[in-house]
């Protein structure tokens, strides 16, 4: 009986872990710190809770902060691109991931005002040439992306 308390103490422990999230600034750190595909990922992931945090002040009206964000988002897709690239692995869960970070940045600019839509607009292209970047690493140099997000 005793083992079987054991048991699911650590059960439950494991299970708080796993159910744990990382705060912005400890995802960041963890994805700076990786390497290879584990860092495609982690940055990945920072990337889209940066791109929340953008959509969050564009609607609070904080536009600039927004922009400042959504810069973040674009040079942590490069980096996530260039760790998928470099190790030659998750290049094809990477190029996945940042065609739907492009989708969703591209919903949030539509969902701007007119005068603050265009830079986001030039994040959604930058991150579709990271895109056809990493379709040229796995398929050639004839290799495009098939439309816009």
């Amino acid at each position: 009986m005793w083992h079987l308390f054991r048991y699911a103490v650590v059960v439950f422990a494991l299970a708080g872990l796993a159910l744990a999230t990382d705060s912005p600034a400890e995802l960041k750190a963890r994805a700076d710190a990786a390497t290879g595909a584990t860092q495609a990922k982690l940055c990945l992931e920072y990337a889209h809770v940066q791109l929340a945090g953008a959509d969050n002040l564009f609607n609070q009206g904080e536009v600039e902060k927004g922009q400042a964000q959504i810069r973040e988002v674009i040079d942590y897709a490069q980096k996530a691109a260039n760790a998928a690239s470099a190790s030659g692995k998750r290049v094809k869960e990477t190029e996945i991931d940042l065609r739907k970070l492009a989708k969703r940045m591209h919903d949030i600019g539509e969902s701007l005002a007119f005068e603050d839509r265009d830079p986001v607009r030039k994040a959604v292209e930058e991150i579709d040439e990271i895109r056809s970047q990493l379709m040229v690493r796995m398929w050639g140099p004839r290799a495009e992306p098939k439309g816009k997000s």
